[in-house]
């Protein structure tokens, strides 16, 4: 029977090494605020063996993720019969494992019968997991995603909050012209699109002084391949899976374009973001660093998260070429 995690079960308290098993959140930039409170697992009981299970688009995600001892890719149509098989089949006796959300991987747990299967109590998750954890949180301000899982990882026993756990992975050495990554479109809704003509001059802008690639979002190329075209430059349009898209950011000075995935892969890899933000809400979803900023206009129906606008997009259409440029010029600078 599921029973709630009590402080006082110390054998569940403390996650004392053993093979664990995670099951990665679907969205890419769920994947990331979740990578702390991954880390925050190694580093409190480091002889611990970590694999955390990925939709194939996330999965090299993970693999930059020193802390991680392996990564299992899975096709996100798979069934959790058949994930529960691939974990049955490989060489790796699990004691434990932690779901956030209910997807394959998770039911696949179940279905491998890991002993301890520790995860939020949403109803979609519970009928999952032997022992529901429920991490306290405090009542206040909008706070950022990233503390759903370092309060559910608080409450087993480790310290989620420290800094260790939010270094990003080791850079190479960048050229001496300033490298800017432009990302025009967003996988999460053309409501989150800042107009393709703003990104036209801001791209020949900066044409002038940088080295430029503009990046496609997941899903949703057409925006980059259009920018491209516009400015006359669509051998600048960048070419590459998400394994390459990391490596490639991680060359940049920084990166600006609307809330998506791409912002939080560039954030991951220790590359300086400007976001421009419209439904979203910033202080929820923005990316994870102080060093990474965004623009927001605050409008009446801000924050609807609606991915079309019904009404004249203003949240978006408000902010400016000019804008924009000043803010590159104060994140960016030495």
């Amino acid at each position: 029977m599921s029973h709630p995690l009590s402080s006082s079960d110390q054998s569940l308290a403390q996650i004392d090494g053993g093979n664990i098993a995670i099951s990665s959140p679907d969205a890419i930039d769920e994947a990331c605020f979740s990578i702390p409170a991954v880390r925050a697992v190694h580093n409190a009981y480091p002889n611990g063996t970590i694999v955390v299970f990925a939709p194939e688009d996330v999965a090299p995600l993970w693999r930059k993720v020193e802390e991680v001892d392996e990564v299992i890719a899975y096709d996100t149509h798979a069934s959790a019969r058949n994930l529960g098989q691939i974990i049955k089949d490989l060489e790796i006796e699990f004691t434990k494992s932690i779901a956030w959300e209910n997807n394959p991987a998770t039911g696949g747990f179940a279905q491998a019968v890991i002993p301890i299967r520790m995860g939020t109590p949403e109803k979609d998750l519970l009928p999952h997991l032997t022992h529901p954890v429920e991490a306290a949180r405090p009542i206040g301000p909008i706070e950022h995603r990233v503390r759903h899982y370092l309060f559910f990882m608080q409450k087993l026993g480790a310290m989620p909050f420290d800094k260790s756990n939010f270094l990003h992975p080791e850079r190479p050495l960048g050229g001496e012209k300033f490298r800017v990554a432009i990302v025009p479109g967003s996988d999460f809704g053309d409501s989150t699109e800042w107009p393709l003509a703003n990104y036209v001059t801001l791209t020949r802008t900066l044409m002038n002084y940088a080295d430029v690639t503009i990046i496609p979002s997941q899903d949703r190329p057409g925006p980059a391949i259009a920018l491209g075209k516009e400015v006359g430059r669509p051998e600048f349009v960048f070419q590459g899976d998400n394994n390459e898209i990391l490596d490639h950011l991680a060359t940049c000075h920084g990166l600006v374009g609307n809330d998506g995935s791409i912002p939080h892969l560039a954030a991951f890899m220790g590359t300086k973001s400007l976001v421009l933000f419209g439904p979203n809400e910033p202080l929820w979803k923005r990316p994870l660093g102080k060093q990474h900023q965004f623009i927001r206009h605050h409008v009446p129906c801000s924050g609807c998260l609606l991915a079309k606008c019904p009404l004249d997009h203003r949240c978006m259409m408000e902010i400016t070429v000019e804008e924009v440029l000043d803010e590159m010029r104060a994140l960016f600078s030495p």
